[in-house]
């Protein structure tokens, strides 16, 4: 009963350190753009207020997917822990990086097209996505220890 009370503790903490840190997250992002001539534009409130949502839910899902690691593969070692933790967040900040590297593809090949005197492409931020391709890479950060944790627990046994 104590470690699941635990785990929601941490989820819950997790959870509001999300909100928290999310607008420096879109900053971080929002610098490491190359869009001199396209113009970033927002249609809605809404959509701010989903990816804060799905931000934070990425920050606060970690300690649920260290558990379902941990239950899955039977983890006997703080060191598969560590290196479990770690392979979700790397995965996670490689999947984000990822989608910065392919909108800067996008950025470039908009800006190659001359409308005119003034006049810029635009984007709308509802396509941006950074939040989600962090969720998908900690999933997939999941799925591939889960593969080499169950890997080398039957080369043990």
């Amino acid at each position: 009963m104590t470690n699941i009370l635990k785990y929601l503790g941490l989820i819950l903490i997790l959870f509001i350190i999300g909100f928290l840190i999310r607008k420096h997250f879109v900053e971080i992002s929002f610098s490491q753009l190359k869009n001199d001539n396209v113009q970033i534009v927002n249609r809605t409130i809404n959509r701010h207020f989903y990816s804060d949502i799905i931000f934070a839910l990425s920050i606060g899902i970690i300690p649920l997917l260290y558990l379902i690691i941990k239950k899955i593969t039977k983890l006997s070692f703080i060191m598969q822990g560590l290196i479990s933790c770690g392979m979700i967040v790397l995965s996670g900040i490689l999947l984000w990086q990822y989608r910065i590297f392919q909108l800067n593809l996008k950025f470039q090949k908009l800006s190659e097209f001359k409308l005119g005197n003034g006049i810029q492409s635009q984007m709308y931020s509802d396509n941006l996505n950074f939040e989600l391709y962090l969720f998908i890479g900690f999933l997939f950060g999941t799925v591939l220890s889960i593969l080499i944790f169950k890997n080398i627990s039957k080369k043990v046994e």
